[in-house]
């Protein structure tokens, strides 16, 4: 495929517009907002979720996800949901993991039918993934551009929540980036040792916020 399209296609389904309700979330950022986080708060929560939480489970799964091919790919996809699925041991998340990728699987069809990805349970990461293989997104740039999104997801969350500025905000994500390629390169040297995740801070927190008085966030 001609690069400029691959890259149109990528910049399109990571885009914060893309319509899948992925800014209705927060992963339990609203939690620690509660308890008066603030900057260094958000700084320990992203470097969790990039070196033990999304940054391994969900960008191994992707990866693996695009690379499944031939008359295995099916098996493989339904495996690497089933993995997901135990993996994220707090409803919440697990549910919005599976409506995330409902949604995306839903614009794809309609938007490419060709690459269209049919799933169950339809975890977001594997849906990425397969999605990304069927529009002819390379490998590479496909994870750097999820993993910036996950990020970016939480970081919208955190403006919305926390003493935070946009300016600060995107001062943290340039920190970010080193760990975030690091990320990317352990996941795509071997994504199958990085399918775990090991974020018992984040689930508590996470599971809390559907107690919260008052909430902005759906989960």
């Amino acid at each position: 495929m001609n690069s400029g399209l691959a890259l149109l296609r990528l910049l399109q389904i990571f885009d914060s517009g893309f319509p899948v309700g992925a800014f209705a979330h927060s992963g339990g950022v609203e939690t620690y907002a509660a308890l008066g986080g603030s900057l260094g708060d958000l700084r320990d929560i992203l470097h969790a979720q990039i070196d033990l939480g999304w940054g391994r489970a969900d960008l191994a799964a992707a990866c693996l996800a695009w690379r499944a091919a031939g008359e295995t790919r099916a098996a493989v996809l339904a495996d690497l949901a089933a993995r997901l699925d135990a993996l994220k041991v707090v409803p919440a998340v697990r549910d919005t993991s599976v409506r995330l990728g409902r949604r995306t699987a839903d614009l794809i069809a309609r938007l490419y039918p060709d690459a269209a990805v049919e799933i169950a349970p339809c975890h977001h990461a594997v849906v990425i993934g397969a999605a990304g293989r069927g529009l002819g997104l390379p490998l590479d740039p496909m994870l750097h551009g999820y993993a910036q999104s996950l990020t970016s997801g939480t970081l919208a969350a955190a403006l919305r929540c926390m003493p935070i500025s946009p300016a600060q905000a995107h001062q943290l994500l340039v920190e970010l980036h080193p760990s975030i390629a690091a990320a990317v390169a352990d996941v795509i040297e071997d994504p199958h040792a990085a399918m775990f995740s090991f974020t018992p801070a984040l689930d508590i927190r996470s599971a809390q916020q559907a107690q919260l008085r008052t909430r902005l966030f759906q989960s």
